[in-house]
């Protein structure tokens, strides 16, 4: 054989080698498996899809958590109303949902599910929904592994067991409270607030002890100060603006049944620059010094403690300089 034609048939060996390693390494089973294992329940793609998200809960009476796209901002519904969801925590879970994250299969077959708590009567439910047609995930959350720092899922319909990183149990099973927004001005759950846009706020404090009618406090913005009714021997704006900023973040602890409560207590009226207001009432304190609120703009009540009730009406002390 000559010298050309060797080195054309190794040449020739060399690459039937090569191609049979590659395919080796692209059909082996083994390898395919932790390819798939890499996974997500939920297609990012569809994430702006996502107009109803409903949480299950097995038990009797079952337990479950409602939320929805209401004009754009995540709500959760409860008893034909709607309360503000904290949009951060609801974008959270679906970031949670749609990460890709090793999720190998471990069971298939009723068996399996009945054993790792992934039947209908056993596990969490989560269905993710779009406007229209099939829900965009139906997901059966079941029991932790032994390290309980795994959790056991599948597809409602599907066979296939798998497991993964429990990023899910902090969000499934909490408290449906875990999932409301409780500031007064929801919108405002950023932190940021909208100071500039308070032009004046007026504080009605509560009736004197002896039943008399305290002056309110009006609070009118000029420029980038601050202008008092009441009398203060030089106004320090940087605490008016606190006592703005205040108001705007605060949250109550619970939402209350307003129906049937006076609300005439005390209350602050908010202006804004493009002409609206919101009113706060509140009622008088129960015998723990607790009141409701009212919110105008939503027609939420809260509970809020009395030291939050304290801080909305402070003395004209509180603003000099």
């Amino acid at each position: 054989m000559s010298y050309r034609k060797k080195i054309v048939a190794l040449s020739c060996a060399i690459a039937a080698l090569s191609a049979a390693y590659v395919a080796a390494i692209v059909l082996d089973p083994a390898r395919r498996g932790e390819r798939a294992d890499v996974y997500a329940w939920l297609d990012a793609r569809n994430v702006y899809r996502i107009s109803a998200i409903t949480i299950a809960l097995p038990g009797a009476p079952p337990h479950t958590v409602e939320l929805a796209r209401v004009g754009g901002r995540w709500s959760v519904m409860r008893d034909g109303r709607v309360y503000p969801a904290r949009q951060a925590r609801v974008n959270d879970f679906i970031a949670e949902l749609s990460r890709r994250a090793p999720y190998p299969v471990r069971a298939t077959g009723g068996a399996a599910h009945a054993r790792l708590s992934l039947t209908l009567g056993d596990a969490a439910r989560v269905t993710v929904a779009s406007g229209f047609g099939a829900p965009l995930l139906d997901l059966l959350v079941g029991q932790n592994d032994l390290s309980g720092r795994n959790v056991y899922m599948r597809r409602m319909g599907r066979s296939e067991a798998r497991i993964g990183e429990d990023r899910f149990s902090a969000y499934i099973w909490a408290n449906r409270s875990s999932w409301y927004n409780l500031m007064l001005f929801p919108e405002n759950e950023s932190g940021l607030g909208a100071l500039p846009d308070v032009m004046r706020i007026t504080a009605f404090p509560p009736d004197g002890e002896d039943g008399v009618q305290t002056a309110p406090k009006v609070f009118t913005r000029v420029g980038r100060n601050w202008d008092v009714s009441f009398d203060v021997a030089a106004v320090n704006s940087l605490r008016v603006d606190a006592y703005v900023r205040e108001i705007l973040l605060s949250a109550g602890d619970a939402f209350a049944d307003a129906q049937g409560v006076l609300f005439d207590d005390s209350r602050l009226v908010l202006e804004f620059g493009d002409g609206s207001s919101t009113a706060i009432s509140f009622t008088a304190p129960d015998a723990n010094g607790r009141r409701l609120a009212l919110v105008s703009a939503t027609g939420l009540a809260y509970e809020i403690a009395p030291w939050l009730h304290n801080r909305f009406f402070p003395s004209a002390e509180s603003f000099s300089l």
